[in-house]
């Protein structure tokens, strides 16, 4: 099924599938970091720091400051690379759309228009790749979005941290 999912589709549906593995292993590097490494994360640093610097020395709000914009470079790191490979997905549906729109006027220059069967093979080209380029588009969105606000809400758990550990104002 999905073989021939592709072999309808034409060469470019190849391209968009390393596009959305590439997506998919980018959010899911981003949950891992969200829901499994950013409490080990935050209780190493905090650990260290406490350990060279006790509650009584340093302000609150630097030590906060510092960790909120140590976590979201953290946290961050690849965000850029997803919104290009995002923003890339309907670019290449288009790109799909002409390469099988090629093969229908490839098809009415040999045939003419009396032969509607072998457009239909062009026509797939040209419909699949568009289609398929719009639903990774959402789905990525929707997902990026998401994991946006998760990172934005970290800064929250940070302060709750310092309070648990004795810093406080």
């Amino acid at each position: 099924m999905l073989d021939e999912l592709f072999i309808r589709g034409g060469p470019v549906l190849f391209i968009l599938f390393f596009i959305s593995f590439l997506i998919f292993f980018i959010f899911v590097n981003k949950y891992i970091f969200i829901y499994i490494d950013k409490s080990d994360w935050f209780t190493n640093k905090l650990d260290n720091f406490i350990d060279n610097n006790p509650p009584e020395i340093f302000s609150l709000k630097q030590v906060q400051k510092t960790y909120i914009s140590e976590l979201k470079r953290a946290s961050n790191s690849n965000i850029k690379m997803l919104d290009g490979l995002i923003g890339m997905c309907p670019m290449i549906g288009l790109l799909g759309t002409v390469y099988g729109m090629i093969e229908v006027f490839e098809v009415l220059s040999f045939l003419g228009t009396g032969n509607p069967r072998a457009m239909s093979s062009g026509v797939a080209k040209a419909t699949i790749p568009t289609m398929a380029s719009m639903v990774i588009t959402i789905f990525s969105l929707y997902f990026r979005q998401d994991i946006t606000g998760r990172i934005n809400n970290i800064s929250k758990d940070i302060i709750i941290i310092f309070k648990k550990r004795g810093y406080s104002y």
